[in-house]
């Protein structure tokens, strides 16, 4: 699983940005695919996903709102794919199979 420690790791590493864990947001939700926003999650990489996949959000607002998800698997909380919105705009995602 990706917990606040990593995604302050990975936002330094990719972005330049210190972020304060504290100011951290978090939120697990099931979603099915119809939910997902296709510009967002190409069709490609919702195949592979499961039907519903399991998001664990993270929110983080400082001079730009971040929005980080990370599709998990449910049964073992693997992660499956990571994706970063910067304003509502994807800045990146990868596949993390």
């Amino acid at each position: 699983m990706f917990d606040k420690k990593q995604l302050k790791d990975f936002m330094k590493e990719r972005f330049s940005l210190t972020v304060d864990t504290r100011m951290i947001g978090e939120e697990t939700v099931l979603l099915y695919h119809e939910e997902l926003d296709e510009s967002l999650i190409s069709k490609d990489m919702l195949q592979q996903l499961p039907n519903p996949v399991l998001f664990q959000t993270y929110i983080y607002n400082k001079q730009s709102e971040w929005i980080i998800g990370v599709a998990l698997e449910s049964e073992t909380n693997n992660p499956l794919f990571l994706i970063c919105l910067k304003d509502g705009e994807r800045v990146y995602s990868r596949n993390l199979k």
